[in-house]
Parts: C-alpha cells; structure tokens; sequence
C-alpha cells in the first residue's frame, strides 16, 4: 500500500490475515505505482505473482489459467494508444516497431505484447529480470512520452512500458485469455475468450457500479456475463464494508450522497425536525456519521463537530458547513457533548457487534439529549441491517430517562432520547 491509504483500511487487510507491504510511488508517482510492488515480493516465497488492478473481482478458480514460463498478461481492450504512436515509441528507443495483433475488442490492431495492465501473471524465475526491465523501460517512457501525451493516453506509460520490456528485452510474454481480465465496463468482441472455460476475473470499472455498490453495466449482457455479475455481486453483498462503500458513494455519486434520507423531501423533513427539537439552542454538537453536512446546511449550530469514516464526505461536509468541526474517525478519543446526533448510521452496522459498539458509543457520549434514527422492524437489503428493534434497544442502556418518537422518514423511526 500506498502510504496515502488510511489506517482504517490497513486495519480491514490486516484483520483478514494479509501481510502488508509499504509502497513507495514510483516514477512521476501517477500511473506506474504498480511497478513498485515486484521489489517488494522477490523476498517472499511464491511460484507466481498476480498483480492487479483494484477494480478486479475473481468470479471463478484463477489458478488452472496460470502456466507457462513467460509473462502472461491479455491484449489491451482497445488501441489506445494507437499502433501508429506505439511504432513511433520504438522507433525513438531505437527498434524496428514489434508486429501486430488486433486488440481484444474491436477490430483495431495494436502492438504484440501491448497488454492491459489490469493482470500480469510473472513466474518466480522471472520476476527479478522483468521488474527491473520493467522499471527501466517506464522511466524512459516517462521521459519520451510525447506519442502517448499528444493522443491522450499517458496514463498507460505501464502497460506500453511493459510491453517494452517484453519487445527490446526480450522478457518472453504468454497472450492471457479474456477469461482473466473481463473488460465489463463497455461493450465489445472479447476476442480472447476462452469460451470452453469460465470467467475468471471480472475488471469492472467504476462506470460500471451502481449507486448501492454493486456491478451493473449499462448494455445488454450474455448468459456468462450475467452470471459472473451475479458471482461479483454475491461476493459484494456478504462481504459489504461500510468504510470502503462510502468513500466510493461520495466520489462517484456526489449527487446522491448520504442516501435518499438526505435529499428531497426527506432532507426539508429533516431540517424541520431539528429545528423543532431545539438543535439551533443547544451549546454543543455531536454528529456522529456526519456525511456530506446537507442535513444541516443552513442550521445556525454551536459548537459542532462532525465525525464520518468516509474520508470523501468530509470534503463535501466541510463546504457545506465551513463554520463546524469535522473529524476522520478512526477510533480516536471524542468528547462527550449536549446533543448527540446520529441519522441513518446504526442500519449500515454490519455486524450486530459493530452495532452495538455504536449503540455504547452514543450513549456514552451524550451529555443530555440523543437523536438517532434507525430500524423498529426488519428491512432486508444489502446495505443495511436490523439487530431488533431500536427501541428497545436504546432502553435496554439503562441511560435514558425518556425514549420518544419524534417522527419517521422512510422506513426508519426517528428518537429523542434524554439522559
């Protein structure tokens, strides 16, 4: 890992047994980070290397596809950049341009060995060499990217590095089937398809995801197709992470956001509600699961401090509400305030654990007045979760002198608990 990425997700790969491995950006620090993680391995004890892209989910056995003693890895999807730069990029190395092969989607041609980046299958005997191949051939790339940069293209200074590699210096390259790296986020041939064998690997895409987290392409889609969709998406459905989800809903649904509980009518339902319940008087604040701040854009608050483990909607929260205090929450110590507020967050708990770890922590941290919302009765869908009815719940704390219904939006019931 990168050491951008936060704590909170080094935590989610430790906790499932990984070994982690620090990172250090490689090259301009952009587009060829990849390349930084052979280094890392060749201590470690392996016969074969898979390095992917992040947008990968394996929807079958990987393993009967990796053979062979070169570097396999499939054909680029399409030719970007075009086989007319790829030549020039060799001519400026000083080769004669590779031959040619048609990409994996269309009818385009593209330079042998120019593969996409999402998967590189590499042999122990070979890492060592074609790492430092490798590396050698995009650092002369990024120095004589002027093909790729007058067509748009340089964030593939990887893959046409690599493909260097397996052309100048000769690292030997296997042609990967489709089956290992299922492009779904457009439509085309899948050329290379194996279609004796199952799909392997799916490479999605965000385009391809839809705003609840699961993959959906928007074109028709075959029997294997929609069946490896539906692998993915079981496997995103039980193993759901609320940290990872959330970061991805406020970057690529801003729109959207915390959820429909948080626009329309349900946001004015909201406003109203709180103003009501006095939240403009109150000589401190807590939000806990904060979001995006459009639920109390406009309120006129004191003392506010808005925490969230989507890192992504900070950013959004801070805009909306430039005069309160936003915190990245990983555990850290938080002060106890007047008012606790925490508005559809207990539903995204997905274990009942977590749920009442959130439960202890917003009884712990209200100094008088709770307002929490969440489920009385059951609703079942991917991204929520009912542990019983909130209710009874809350009571069951012992804290609270008065628990009252003040209202409902949706499907969830909204509380005001006093201590």
């Amino acid at each position: 890992m990168t050491p951008e990425v936060p704590a909170v997700v080094r935590k989610m790969f430790a906790a499932e047994g990984f070994q982690i491995h620090g990172l250090s950006r490689f090259g301009d620090g952009r587009w060829c980070n990849k390349l930084g993680q052979l280094p890392n391995l060749l201590d470690c004890a392996f016969d074969r290397v898979v390095l992917l892209d992040t947008d990968m989910i394996a929807v079958s056995d990987l393993r009967p596809f990796l053979q062979g003693n070169g570097v396999q890895a499939k054909i680029v999807d399409a030719a970007r950049p075009s086989l007319e730069a790829l030549n020039e990029i060799c001519r400026i190395a000083g080769k004669k341009p590779a031959s040619s092969i048609r990409v994996d989607a269309t009818n385009e041609y593209t330079m042998k060995g120019n593969a996409n980046g999402g998967f590189y299958a590499i042999p122990r005997a070979l890492a060592g060499h074609f790492s430092t191949e490798w590396r050698r051939w995009a650092l002369w790339l990024l120095e004589n990217d002027e093909p790729l940069r007058r067509e748009g293209h340089s964030a593939h200074v990887d893959q046409v590095s690599a493909a260097l590699a397996f052309h100048i210096s000769g690292i030997p390259w296997l042609a990967a089937p489709s089956n290992v790296n299922y492009f779904l986020h457009f439509q085309g041939k899948h050329r290379y398809l194996d279609r004796s064998r199952p799909i392997a690997l799916v490479h999605y895409h965000d385009v391809s995801m839809n705003v609840v987290g699961l993959v959906q392409p928007d074109f028709s889609l075959s029997a294997a197709e929609s069946a490896a969709i539906l692998q993915a998406n079981t496997q995103i459905t039980q193993e759901f992470n609320n940290v990872l989800f959330w970061n991805f809903r406020y970057a690529a649904f801003p729109e959207r956001g915390s959820g429909i509980g948080s626009r329309g009518e349900n946001l004015q339902y909201k406003h109203t509600l709180l103003r009501n319940e006095g939240i403009e008087e109150a000589e401190s604040i807590l939000d806990v699961g904060c979001g995006d701040g459009e639920v109390l854009r406009g309120l006129s608050l004191r003392n506010y401090l808005g925490i969230d483990v989507a890192a992504g909607a900070l950013e959004k929260a801070r805009i909306a509400m430039p005069n309160g205090t936003f915190m990245h929450y990983e555990g850290q110590p938080v002060e106890p305030r007047e008012v606790v507020l925490c508005f559809e967050v207990l539903i995204h708990q997905p274990s009942l654990a977590q749920f009442h770890a959130l439960v202890d922590f917003l009884v712990a941290h209200t100094g008088k007045t709770l307002l929490v919302s969440g489920y009385e009765h059951k609703n079942p869908h991917h991204m929520v979760y009912f542990y019983g009815p909130l209710s009874q719940v809350l009571a069951a704390s012992g804290r609270f002198s008065r628990i009252e219904v003040i209202g409902s939006h949706s499907d969830v019931t909204v509380f005001r608990c006093n201590v």
